[in-house]
């Protein structure tokens, strides 16, 4: 494999994806319809078409906003040569899957979802989720091989794909959206002078978020069909601890928090997890 293409290569994780192939020296194709913002060098060629970049390629990344996906998986489908790879990146899988099983028999389509930013190091081991599309045992050899000492977690469909997603990224993002929403309104300059470790992290968190590009924000929240159903479960039970907190017993609120930690602490070490947040701001420091 030597000439790779992406698509939506000016967005950040398509920028970040023709620096990583480029720098292990393959040949990097690059298209966005923001063609201002593409950037020439040794080995990225900037292309002025879908179709020209991806002729040539052996392997080809969508990496666009997740509602264009489908229809730009369809269209790159159309140019490539026969036994070329096509993978997508995106966030949800219940558009780009069918467009993926849909493509001709002479590509081979890949769904994947790397679980890092863009501002994360190409040192570092990547974690990738596999959604099988055509042949499981193919197609985590092609991630292995391209993406080397990935962590592969493969995962039965693209509904449990959504709807893991939809907690681990989808709630949280909601939650952190609303965090910020809050604190935004108030000093934030004089909170953090006066916080502590847990309000740190947090702000941190919700702030990196934040950073994040609006198209993928929006459609963690809005285009996951099963975000809705968490943010709804979210709400109500932020309604229910909300009237604890009210209430002038705490008792009801003290119970709650102890079946809360009883229920986690059967899957986790909590008091380990209380470690590793110092050991994260150690490491940030």
């Amino acid at each position: 494999m030597k000439e790779i293409a992406i698509i939506g290569a000016a967005g950040k994780m398509g920028s970040w994806f023709a620096s990583y192939f480029a720098r292990r020296g393959l040949h990097v194709s690059a298209y966005d319809i923001n063609k201002k913002m593409l950037k020439a060098s040794g080995s990225v060629r900037i292309a002025n078409s879908i179709a020209s970049c991806v002729k040539d390629a052996d392997f080809v990344l969508v990496s666009v906003p997740v509602s264009m996906t489908p229809e730009v998986i369809k269209e790159c489908a159309k140019s490539m040569k026969a036994g070329a790879i096509i993978s997508e990146i995106s966030s949800v899988k219940h558009g780009a899957f069918p467009a993926l099983r849909q493509t001709p028999g002479r590509v081979k389509p890949l769904c994947i979802h790397p679980m890092f930013g863009p501002g994360a190091s190409e040192k570092m081991q990547p974690k990738i989720l596999l959604v099988p599309v055509r042949n499981e045992k193919a197609e985590l050899k092609i991630v292995r091989k391209v993406f080397e000492n990935a962590a592969v977690k493969v995962l039965p469909d693209a509904r449990a794909h959504d709807r893991s997603i939809a907690t681990v990224l989808g709630l949280t993002y909601f939650a952190n959206i609303v965090f910020a929403k809050v604190v935004s309104a108030g000093d934030v300059s004089m909170l953090k002078q006066v916080s502590g470790t847990t309000f740190g992290l947090q702000s941190l968190i919700a702030e990196s978020i934040l950073a994040s590009e609006p198209d993928l924000v929006a459609a963690l929240v809005q285009e996951n069909p099963y975000a809705k159903r968490y943010i709804r479960q979210y709400l109500k039970d932020a309604s229910a601890v909300a009237r604890m907190a009210s209430a002038k017993d705490s008792r009801k609120l003290k119970a709650d928090l102890k079946k809360i930690r009883s229920s986690l602490q059967k899957r986790q070490d909590l008091q380990q997890s209380y470690r590793r947040m110092y050991d994260i701001i150690e490491n940030i420091k």
